[in-house]
C-alpha cells in the first residue's frame, strides 16, 4: 500500500512538473509561408508570445512584458507580428506590432478597455480587431469590431456595440470580413464589408457557432461549435452548408486556423486544467500535439 501511495505521489509530482514546464499554450497562428507558428504560452510563468517551427520544435520566446501578450498575427513577409498586450499600464489591453524576432515593439492603439485579436488585411494597409470599452467583464459593454490603418491611424468602429461582435478576419481578396456575433441570442457566424455594411448571416443554427476562419481559397470555413454538446472544431462550406465535425474530445477546442496551403488546421484545446496546441489534417485525421499535452479523447 505504501509503495502504491508513493508511486501515486511521484506521478502527481511529475504531472505538476510537466505542467509547469509546458504551461498553457493557446492562440496559434501560422506564418504565411507555413513554416512557423506563433502562439501564447505561460510556460515561463507569464503569458508571452512564442515562435516555433510548424512541427512544434524549437520554441523561442519573443515578448518579455508583464500581462497577457496574445493573439499574434504575421505580416505577409513574416517580418512583423501584430498582437495584443496590456503592457502599457497593466489595465488597458491595446494593439502592438513588433519584428518577428521580438524587437522594436511599437504601440498602435491607446484605447481604454480591451482591444485585441488584430489581423492584417491581405494588402496589409489595414488592421481589423475587436474592442470593448471596459475591462470589467461584469458590465454590459459589448465587443465592437474596429478597423484602422496599419500604422494605427484613422481608427474607426464598424459595428455599433448593440451586440458582441468578435474575432474578425479577412477574405482572401479583402472585400469581406468574417466574424461571429450574439445578436440573435446565440453566437452565430456572419460576414460583412470592411466598412461594416452588408451584414450577412452565414448559417442560422440553434447552437453557439463562433471563432470562424476561412480556408485559404475561401471555399470552406473552420469554426467552433457546441452543436454536439461540447466545444469542437467543425468545417463547413462558405455558404454555411455541409457542416462536419472534425474533433471529438472531452476537452474544449478553440480556433481552427488553416495552414497557408489549406492541408492542415492548428487549434488549441483546454482540458484537465491546462491548454495545448494541436495540429490535424483538414479532414480531421492525423491529430498530433505540438506542445506536449495529450488530448482527452471521447
Amino acid at each position: 500500500m505504501k509503495a502504491i501511495l508513493m508511486i501515486t505521489i511521484l506521478l502527481s509530482l511529475f504531472a505538476q512538473a510537466q505542467q509547469q514546464r509546458t504551461g498553457n499554450n493557446m492562440f496559434p497562428q501560422w506564418s504565411h509561408d507555413g513554416k512557423k507558428i506563433a502562439f501564447t504560452s505561460s510556460r515561463d510563468g507569464d503569458p508571452e508570445i512564442y515562435l516555433m517551427n510548424a512541427d512544434g520544435s524549437n520554441p523561442v520566446r519573443l515578448t518579455h512584458a508583464r500581462g497577457r501578450d496574445a493573439h499574434p498575427y504575421f505580416s505577409r513577409d513574416g517580418r512583423r507580428i501584430v498582437f495584443q498586450s496590456p503592457r502599457a499600464n497593466g489595465e488597458d489591453t491595446n494593439i502592438y506590432v513588433m519584428n518577428s524576432d521580438g524587437s522594436q515593439v511599437t504601440q498602435l492603439t491607446t484605447l481604454k478597455g480591451f482591444a485585441g485579436v488584430p489581423v492584417y488585411s491581405p494588402d496589409e494597409k489595414l488592421i481589423v480587431f475587436q474592442w470593448r470599452e471596459s475591462n470589467d467583464f461584469r458590465d454590459d459593454r459589448k465587443w465592437r469590431i474596429c478597423v484602422m490603418n496599419s500604422d494605427g491611424s484613422s481608427l474607426r468602429p464598424i459595428t455599433g456595440g448593440e451586440a458582441n461582435d468578435q474575432v474578425p478576419n479577412w477574405s482572401r481578396d479583402g472585400r469581406r470580413l468574417l466574424f461571429f456575433s450574439d445578436r440573435t441570442g446565440k453566437d452565430q457566424i456572419y460576414t460583412m464589408k470592411p466598412d461594416g455594411s452588408d451584414v450577412r448571416l452565414v448559417a442560422a443554427t440553434g447552437f453557439n457557432d463562433n471563432a470562424a476562419f476561412w480556408s485559404p481559397d475561401n471555399r470552406k470555413i473552420a469554426f467552433t461549435s457546441d452543436r454536439d454538446g461540447n466545444s469542437e472544431i467543425y468545417v463547413m462550406d462558405a455558404n454555411g452548408k455541409n457542416a462536419r465535425r472534425l474533433t471529438n474530445t472531452r476537452d474544449t477546442e478553440r480556433g481552427g486556423i488553416w495552414s497557408p496551403d489549406g492541408r492542415r488546421i492548428v487549434f488549441s484545446s483546454d482540458g484537465n486544467g491546462s491548454s495545448g496546441i494541436y495540429i490535424m489534417d483538414a479532414d480531421g485525421s492525423n491529430l498530433a500535439s505540438l506542445t506536449g499535452r495529450n488530448i482527452s479523447a471521447q
